[in-house]
Formats: C-alpha cells, sequence, structure tokens
C-alpha cells in the first residue's frame, strides 16, 4: 500500500470513529467510545492513580480534574503513590489534511496563516499497579476546525469533559463497598 494511501487510510478510520462515537451521544461536543472492557476484578479495586505525562500544560489540571471526579464517582479514591490502579491519560492528535501532518496545532506560528482541521484525543488506559495488567480503556476525541488567531477555551470544556468522562465510564463498574 501507498503512503498517501495509508495515511488517507488512517484519516479516514479516525473521523469515522469521532463520528459513530458522537452519533451515540446526542447533544455532547466531546465523543467517547469504550476500547477495552471488563477483564478486571473491579470489586477488590479501592485507589487509582494518575499519569497524565503527554497532555499539553493548558489541557491537563482541568482534563484530570474533571476524569477525578467522574472515577470518584465510581467509589475509587485517587492516590498517585500507593494505589491498585493506574489511569494513563494520553494525548494524540490528527490532522485531517494530509498537508498539515507536520504542524503541532498548540505551537503555531503567528505568520501561519491556515485553518486547521485536526481530531484531537485523550486516550484513557487503566491498568493494575502491580504486574501492568490492562483493565479498561477508553478514549475521548473531538473535532476540530481552528481559525488563526483562536486559542483553547476552557470554560465551556470543563463542563464537556466532565459529562463526557462519566459517559464513557457509564458501564465501569462501581467498586464494591
Amino acid at each position: 500500500m501507498k503512503k498517501g494511501n495509508s495515511l488517507k487510510a488512517v484519516v479516514l478510520t479516525a473521523l469515522l470513529t469521532v463520528l459513530v462515537s458522537c452519533a451515540g451521544s446526542p447533544g455532547m461536543k466531546i465523543g467517547n467510545t469504550v476500547t477495552i472492557c471488563c477483564p478486571g476484578d473491579y470489586a477488590t479495586y479501592q485507589s487509582y492513580g494518575i499519569e497524565a505525562v503527554t497532555l499539553p500544560l493548558f489541557l491537563r489540571d482541568y482534563a484530570v480534574a474533571q476524569f477525578d471526579t467522574a472515577f470518584q464517582e465510581k467509589g475509587l479514591a485517587r492516590n498517585d503513590q500507593r494505589s491498585e490502579l493506574i489511569v494513563n491519560l494520553a494525548y494524540r492528535h490528527v490532522n485531517l489534511n494530509p498537508d498539515q501532518q507536520t504542524i503541532d496545532p498548540f505551537i503555531r506560528m503567528e505568520s501561519m496563516n491556515v485553518e486547521l482541521d485536526y481530531i484531537a484525543a485523550i486516550d484513557i488506559t487503566i491498568r493494575e499497579r502491580s504486574g501492568g495488567k490492562v483493565v479498561w480503556g477508553g478514549t475521548v476525541s473531538r473535532l476540530h476546525s481552528v481559525q488563526p488567531g483562536e486559542y483553547m477555551h476552557q470554560g465551556a470544556a470543563t463542563a464537556a469533559f466532565l459529562e463526557t468522562f462519566r459517559d464513557v465510564l457509564t458501564e465501569y463498574p462501581a467498586t464494591a463497598e
């Protein structure tokens, strides 16, 4: 397969994933999907820690805070030092325009006068601290069209993240008390 066809296939797959995720969540601005479900012994998990090393700085604090709220509603307590589970929140983006593959939407030069179209995604992987067995995974994502001069808006995104994290964790079983 040629490099161009491979890239088109990746972009099309990513776009379809976002569209399918959004179709299942009417009115939500952030799509989500569960990617790994249920091989864990959820009744025994009481605590978790978070790794968010690949989230952009402007996104890290409020995305982690909203995930914390949604996950704590499942009965778990956060303890980054000693926990049964480690939650990894990893950011990635897919530029939808092949000519923009090398442009980082967060490090744009002011002289760059081009609209960027990309999918921003946060992959969520939950694994056991001891042994590293993955017990759950999901992705939240949003399609972006960013005009030159626009900046990242956090106000509306905070509530949307909380609602989306709650939605993606719907089937994650609550901790037994």
